[in-house]
C-alpha cells in the first residue's frame, strides 16, 4: 500500500511524510481486516485500496486548501473521504 502511494501521489503533486504514509497503510490494513466480517468495501487488494480509495480521496487536495478549515465529511462510509484527507492534512 505504501509503495503504491509513494508512486502515485507525486502525480498529484502531493508528498506525504513517512509517518503519514505509515498511518494510511495502517488504516488500510485495519479497513481490510474489518472488511472480512463487515462489508465496508468491495476493493480488497491493498494496492487497489491505496489507488482507488486513498489517492482518489486525496485528489481533492491540490484543488482546495483545507488546512485550518472545518470540513464536514458526508462521505460514502468506511472513513472516506474524511480519514485520508485528515491524515494528509
Amino acid at each position: 500500500m505504501k509503495e503504491t502511494l509513494e508512486r502515485l501521489l507525486p502525480k498529484l503533486n502531493l508528498s506525504l511524510t513517512s509517518a503519514q504514509l505509515d498511518t494510511l497503510a495502517r488504516f488500510g490494513s485495519l479497513l481490510l481486516e474489518k472488511n472480512q466480517v463487515m462489508n465496508l468495501t468491495a476493493i480488497t487488494e491493498p494496492g487497489a485500496v491505496a489507488r482507488l480509495h486513498f489517492v482518489d480521496c486525496m485528489a481533492l487536495l491540490p484543488l482546495a486548501d483545507l488546512r485550518g478549515k472545518a470540513v464536514i465529511d458526508v462521505g460514502c462510509g468506511a472513513g472516506f473521504p474524511g480519514v485520508p484527507l485528515k491524515i494528509a492534512e
